[in-house]
């Protein structure tokens, strides 16, 4: 008996126990699901693989099956056609991709409501070609462009990473959308203290196009959808907070003129990725050192390859022990340093311990009074070693595998979101940001609520924040429970993106 609305994944790759993993959560509140995944891989090695990694599979089950994932009849086997979304997994490149998605096409042809497909794409021009065959049924991802984005932002400001992982995986707090007929003809801003439980951060009109932290004074239409974050899509409704929230006296941004110095140890294709974000955000007060191991890669073609428009890069040869790099660029100060694995030198586990031995003795050089405080941002390219990682005492940390089997996984779930974290990552779109506590009056504030409609006045949409006491970032705190900030707290909002600033 074929399965019938279930979720197909097509090839098999390290990212695929977490995407199941992450499967088997969402489905928690079905009865009866499954998930079939189609590789060329022995189903005995795939069924031990996924029970080694996952604990329990609750609701759903796991049908492996070896074989072609391109091949007519094992699609047909997978019952694409009667599947609810079908995600193709990389393989190491692109060509295996799109005989995969040239095949799905095939056998969706005809098919009046086809299943939607999520499929993990290499090179952004493969993915243009593919999206422009196969139209809005097909969301296309990119795992270095994630990881690089987030790698950035994490080096940009301490917590994000946390933020991010909240919102992609479907432990927590995550989003929603949802229409709400007896709020048509309200603004953004009341729509946002209408939920106690939920933080609403945009909306979808009725032709379907997203958009995050819309202008405040907009109203609700009908066909209208909120976007919200919510810990479960049944605390998703309308419920008043208790107490009318205050306008909060508000002080500008400090502005920081000291110069940045960003080290970056360790290098991949990867890298130039993470320069060209930082340099989006960044002026000509930041410099970047690399240091290169010159047995690990040809330094003069990173140098060659590497450009800024408003950063100074610096690229440096060292070809040592993770004490001596963390001792060299000790030399000068420095605030940031950010660990990148020498994936394309070396397999997986050595480059996630070099990595993790780099941070160790980072965290021993930032112990130093000379030092001072360095953030520590790390790529790591298998998750099981993240908690390794806290341990080296990485502030942020940057899961490569994790990030992208999170992302497969909720656009399986809802296509939507793909205008989501488009938004989010597009240099125009909105940008999360953590902000001083004082942008917002929120050490005077009693309850959340106070910051959400000080935020809303300023245009930004508040949903969280970020002790500086312990580093606690807490994501949708309930609007009318009590609330006590410090002025070196931060206040977690969505607010306009650099070119939206810019343009103002």
């Amino acid at each position: 008996m074929l399965e019938e609305d279930h979720t197909v994944i097509l090839g098999w790759s390290t990212r695929v126990p977490a995407i199941v993993k992450e499967l088997v959560i969402a489905n928690e509140s079905r009865k009866r699901t499954a998930v079939v995944i189609v590789a060329d891989t022995e189903k005995s090695e795939m069924e031990e693989t996924l029970r080694g990694q996952i604990d329990d599979f609750k609701t759903t089950r796991i049908v492996c099956r070896r074989g072609d994932p391109w091949l007519p009849r094992n699609l047909d086997l997978a019952n694409v056609k009667g599947a609810r979304s079908i995600i193709v997994v990389e393989e190491g490149n692109d060509a295996s991709t799109v005989k995969v998605l040239l095949a799905i096409r095939a056998a969706q042809h005809g098919d009046p409501s086809p299943a939607h497909v999520v499929a993990e794409v290499l090179a952004s021009e493969t993915a243009r070609s593919l999206r422009s065959l196969m139209g809005e049924n097909l969301v296309t991802v990119s795992s270095d462009d994630v990881v690089a984005e987030l790698t950035a932002q994490a080096c940009r400001q301490r917590g994000l990473s946390t933020v991010f992982h909240e919102l992609l995986d479907f432990d927590g707090d995550e989003l929603y959308f949802a229409p709400f007929p007896e709020l048509i003809g309200r603004t953004f801003a009341e729509a946002q203290l209408s939920f106690e439980k939920c933080a609403v951060i945009g909306k979808m009109d009725s032709a379907g196009a997203v958009l995050l932290n819309p202008p405040m004074g907009s109203t609700l239409a009908a066909g209208d959808q909120l976007i919200a974050i919510a810990e479960d899509d049944s605390l998703f409704v309308v419920t008043p907070i208790s107490a009318t929230p205050r306008l909060l006296p508000i002080r500008a941004a400090t502005r920081d003129e000291t110069p940045r110095r960003i080290v970056i140890v360790g290098w991949s294709n990867l890298g130039p990725r993470v320069i060209a974000e930082l340099d989006e955000f960044m002026d000509s007060r930041t410099t970047i050192e690399l240091l290169l191991d010159p047995s690990k890669l040809d330094v003069e073609a990173v140098r060659s390859a590497v450009t800024a428009r408003n950063v100074r890069v610096e690229v440096s040869e060292l070809a040592a022990g993770p004490e001596l790099v963390a001792a060299h660029a000790a030399r000068i100060s420095f605030n940031e340093v950010i660990v990148l694995g020498y994936r394309d030198a070396l397999d997986s586990n050595e480059a996630d311990a070099t990595t993790l031995l780099t941070l160790l003795a980072f965290r021993q050089i930032r112990q130093s009074e000379d030092v001072g405080p360095v953030r520590m941002v790390a790529e790591l390219l298998d998750q099981r070693h993240a908690p390794l990682a806290e341990a080296s005492g990485a502030d942020d940390f940057i899961v490569s595998d994790e990030l992208t089997s999170l992302m497969l996984a909720q656009l399986s779930e809802r296509r939507e979101l793909d205008q989501v974290f488009v938004d989010l990552f597009d240099r125009g779109g909105s940008s999360i940001e953590l902000r001083e506590a004082a942008q917002y009056g929120a050490q005077e504030a009693s309850t959340f609520a106070d910051v959400v409609a000080t935020a809303s006045k300023q245009g930004h949409s508040a949903f969280g924040f970020r002790r500086a006491s312990s580093g606690e970032v807490v994501v949708n705190p309930a609007k009318s429970a009590p609330l006590t900030l410090h002025m070196d707290d931060e206040v977690l909002v969505l607010a306009p993106g650099i070119d939206a600033v810019l343009a103002g």
